[in-house]
């Protein structure tokens, strides 16, 4: 880390940039444990006071949570997404769902289109944990693994763009998903959209894999009482 430039810019701002910058890069990677306020003191050449004010900000902006007596750790490396994900969070629920109606038909098909091996696996052992929750009737870990399911469809799509967007939904999908009351309308049937969706997956279908979007989606917006778009 070099240290910090003295000028017009606040030694403050420096700092906040030294330390996003070592955050993005990957120097302290997202579940580490950033130095203590002293080492980075000396370090960027700065008083202890311009640190603290530098991971307080970054503390506010999402991308460091202070942990009482364990440090200050990383837990975003991405302004954007950050913001992105509080966003989400104060969105109304309709949003969240017309947003999806886009997003999911262009995942399913993609999916059916550039899908591993590997990430078909995955998608299938989420469709598992989700039948075995719907099985015991736990709502959380139904909830849990229905939004894993889609976030690893769009995982599969061979597009990063829509998969980070959709990781960055995950919450506001969880809280559809409970709002949805998806436990009390599911089916395990293989007529399920869910399970539709995967066969059309795995046999490669962009089509079928479209038609069982379309079909999810619509269940979606039933139980939510909300109209559905033409």
């Amino acid at each position: 880390m070099q240290t910090v430039r003295k000028g017009r810019v606040s030694l403050v701002e420096s700092a906040t940039d030294e330390i996003r910058g070592q955050i993005v890069n990957g120097i302290w990677p997202v579940g580490s444990r950033i130095p203590p306020e002293s080492a980075l003191s000396e370090t960027l050449g700065v008083s202890r006071a311009s640190v603290r004010e530098a991971v307080r900000s970054l503390v506010h902006s999402g991308l460091l949570e202070p942990r009482q007596g364990d440090g200050t750790f990383v837990i975003s490396d991405d302004d954007s997404a950050v913001a992105l994900r509080r966003r989400l969070e104060r969105a109304e629920l309709s949003h969240v769902t017309q947003v999806r109606q886009g997003l999911d038909v262009v995942a399913a098909r993609q999916a059916a289109k550039y899908r591993t091996d590997a990430q078909l696996a995955g998608i299938e052992a989420a469709l598992g944990r989700r039948k075995a929750a719907l099985a015991a009737h736990d709502s959380e870990a139904f909830t849990a693994a229905d939004a894993e399911f889609h976030i690893l469809v769009a995982e599969a799509s061979a597009n990063p763009v829509l998969a980070d967007i959709y990781r960055s939904l995950s919450a506001a999908l969880r809280e559809e998903l409970r709002r949805a009351a998806c436990l009390d309308t599911a089916d395990a049937a293989p007529t399920d959209p869910h399970s539709r969706l995967t066969d059309a997956i795995r046999a490669q279908d962009p089509q079928g894999a479209v038609d069982a979007a379309v079909l999810l989606l619509a269940g979606h917006v039933r139980d939510l009482a909300l109209p559905l778009d033409d």
